[in-house]
């Protein structure tokens, strides 16, 4: 975490560095020379605007200021990269996991991502109540076996689109007891409850049509769809459950029934809706939390839709249902809360990683992918592709074939070429496309080698595209540059720091002392006081507690002696407290003189209070124990500023204040 902060903490102050390296003109003089690397006055310039953007014209000193900041940052970042510490196995993984995590937002299509964010929340905006049949099909299904499932699930659509009632078709279904052909209702159901495709073609049919067939991962579906209705939103809820299954006799029926009714008068009756949930609820999860459920909405995997329903059903917050019947029993319902779906803006970031996290997010990849094959001129050799159709045969789905067969295959299968960003150039070879397949081969049911080499052939192309663009950002988008710059810096920098600054620091316990004992005046007490505070109930305790207070120093009383005489009849009789105070520390002992004696009663919160003051205290050095925290910083600091000064006498610096009277206010 330190680690990631020190390199955000970074980002900020130089985020800009470098990214103008590459655009350097005859016009820009070098303002900053750091151990013989130049610093533009534009890149300077730039890094000042942006970190100083709250301020008006530049000031000399602010600007003086930065250029010290900024060439520390340097020398630094220099040192570091002499000791080597960017070619160490530990700094190039830590980077290498950054640069994955960073390199995400630049891996998808980000025109389509956005469609498909605003797509999702305009279909959340609705609930969809549909039903479908679906004949269940590999996706590597062969051709032949695909058109099949594709002319069963049509005759089905069309007895559908002439008027057949949904129910008696998926009746005749159940009759087959086929496990690969289902019909079912899925009752309403809103955006990432379905597979996407599904999910499409559920919000793109009209109410009361049919579906064409839909190919998910599942096989063909067609979708009937009943009803559309502003989406209900989600619900907070606490219910009484009393159980009641399908298979109890009709006695156990009629005691079930006769205990919610009492529970529901007795709710009715105004008594605590909580605590009768932890009393009579046979919900035992939910009954100790006084019925409180999740939040939930509409579904096919949520609560049966006769509890949804009657839920949703309540209009203000605070109304309990009458009894409701599941098929887990009875249950007494009461809405606690409710909440819409927000606007766009509000529900983006919510929606942007339920994208990323769904199936859908694939059509922003592949759009991705053709993008990049145009970029970088994408240039496939088919005929050394079908050269591996007589390769692959029924031996490589069962686990027994030798990649052997494979041998000898080197021809061209593709290029990558960039002329546009790095002039970087990436031949794939049948060799490469033999390692990926080998890699892959499981045991699995045999299909055609032909569909299978072509979809294997694709997605080896796609891992490749994403594989060469990302290799690539560094050279396409100049911020994405820049940031991995700051995350190098970060790291590097952390390790370095922590070595001779903060980790030296708090290890350092003879180079810690000797720097106390240098700069004690550093570490001063300022003025306090010795004093004890008495609290006490009423006027009683306290004129005995005077009487105490003074009698203390002549008879040795301690404080404990004290308290235990006030406090014979009760222990909140009178609380002393003592100790040395600055000003601000106590209030009441700032309202007294600091001369020592008994102040005059006082009252707070209802209690009589005075102050002895035993001492008025002198500034005084504080101890190392009591100035820790304080020295430790003080001695980062000055262990840092030793190193600087160590840095600035290593490596040559020079800043040209010719070119720095140039920068424009």
């Amino acid at each position: 975490m330190k680690k990631i902060l020190w390199s955000v903490t970074l980002a900020v102050l130089f985020s800009s560095f470098n990214v103008l390296a590459q655009e350097q003109s005859n016009d820009d003089p070098v303002l900053i020379t750091i151990a013989g690397k130049g610093v533009t006055l534009s890149e300077f310039e730039t890094i000042y605007r942006k970190n100083n953007s709250q301020q008006g014209a530049a000031e000399p000193k602010s600007l003086d200021e930065y250029v010290t900041l900024f060439v520390n940052f340097k020398l630094k970042v220099k040192e570091a990269e002499e000791m080597g510490l960017d070619t160490t196995v530990a700094f190039k993984n830590e980077l290498t996991g950054y640069r994955k995590q960073l390199a995400q937002p630049y891996l998808i299509d980000k025109e389509v991502n956005e469609k498909l964010i605003k797509e999702a929340h305009e279909r959340m905006q609705w609930d969809v109540n549909a039903s479908h049949i679906l004949i269940k099909l590999n996706l590597d299904a062969s051709p032949k076996d695909t058109l099949d499932t594709y002319n069963k699930i049509m005759n089905y659509r069309k007895r559908l689109v002439k008027g057949e009632q949904f129910n008696k078709v998926a009746d005749e279904i159940k009759k087959l007891d086929n496990k690969d052909i289902l019909a079912e209702s899925l009752g309403f159901f809103t955006a990432f409850q379905m597979v996407y495709p599904f999910e499409t073609a559920a919000y793109s049919t009209t109410i009361g049509e049919t579906s064409m067939p839909i190919r998910t991962r599942f096989g063909y579906h067609v979708v009937k769809v009943f009803d559309k209705r502003p989406a209900r939103g989600q619900i907070k809820v606490a219910h009484i459950m009393v159980k009641a299954g399908e298979k109890d006799n009709e006695e156990q029926k009629q005691k079930a029934k006769a205990k919610i009714d009492e529970i529901y008068q007795k709710v009715k009756a105004g008594e605590d809706f909580s605590q009768l949930a932890k009393l009579y609820s046979d919900d035992i999860n939910t009954g100790k939390k006084g019925g409180n459920l999740p939040w939930f909405g509409v579904g096919p995997k949520g609560y049966p839709i006769e509890f949804e329903d009657a839920s949703f059903t309540l209009k203000e917050i605070g109304d309990i249902s009458e009894p409701v019947l599941t098929k887990y029993g009875w249950h007494i319902i009461k809405k606690i809360d409710v909440k819409k779906t927000g606007s766009f803006e509000e529900t983006k970031a919510e929606l942007k990683n339920k994208v990323a996290r769904d199936r859908r997010a694939t059509m922003s990849r592949k759009s991705l992918i053709g993008k990049i094959k145009q970029d970088y001129g994408y240039n496939p050799n088919m005929g050394a592709v079908k050269a591996f159709y007589g390769k692959i045969d029924n031996s490589y789905f069962e686990g027994k074939w030798s990649p052997e067969k494979l041998e000898g295959m080197d021809k061209t299968i593709f290029t990558f070429e960039d002329t546009k960003y790095g002039n970087n150039k990436q031949e794939y070879t049948q060799a490469d496309f033999a390692k990926y397949l080998n890699d892959r081969r499981r045991r699995q049911e045999t299909v055609e080698a032909k569909p299978y080499i072509d979809q294997m052939f694709e997605k080896f192309v796609g891992e490749a595209c994403v594989k060469f663009e990302e290799n690539n950002l560094e050279n396409k988008y100049p911020a994405f540059r820049a940031l991995m710059q700051e995350y190098r810096d970060g790291i590097l920098l952390f390790d370095l720091m922590d070595k001779k600054v903060w980790s030296k620091a708090v290890t350092d316990t003879v180079g810690l002392r000797e720097y106390y004992e240098k700069n004690t005046n550093n570490f001063m007490w300022k003025e306090r006081v010795d004093a004890t505070v008495y609290t006490c109930t009423n006027e009683e305790v306290a004129k005995k507690a005077r009487t105490l207070a003074k009698k203390k120093v002549k008879k040795g009383l301690t404080e404990k002696d004290i308290r235990e005489q006030l406090n014979v009849d009760s222990q909140l009789n009178a609380k002393i407290e003592s100790g040395k105070f600055l000003k601000g520390d106590n209030d009441l002992v700032d309202k007294v003189e600091w001369t020592p004696g008994i102040s005059d009663n006082m009252t707070k919160d209802d209690k009589i209070v005075f102050v002895v003051v035993n001492e008025k205290l002198a500034p005084l050095p504080k101890t190392l124990v009591e100035a820790k925290g304080l020295v430790t910083a003080e001695y980062q600091q000055w262990l840092e500023n030793e190193w600087i000064s160590e840095l600035q006498k290593k490596y040559e610096v020079h800043v040209d204040r010719e070119v720095l009277g140039k920068m424009k206010p």
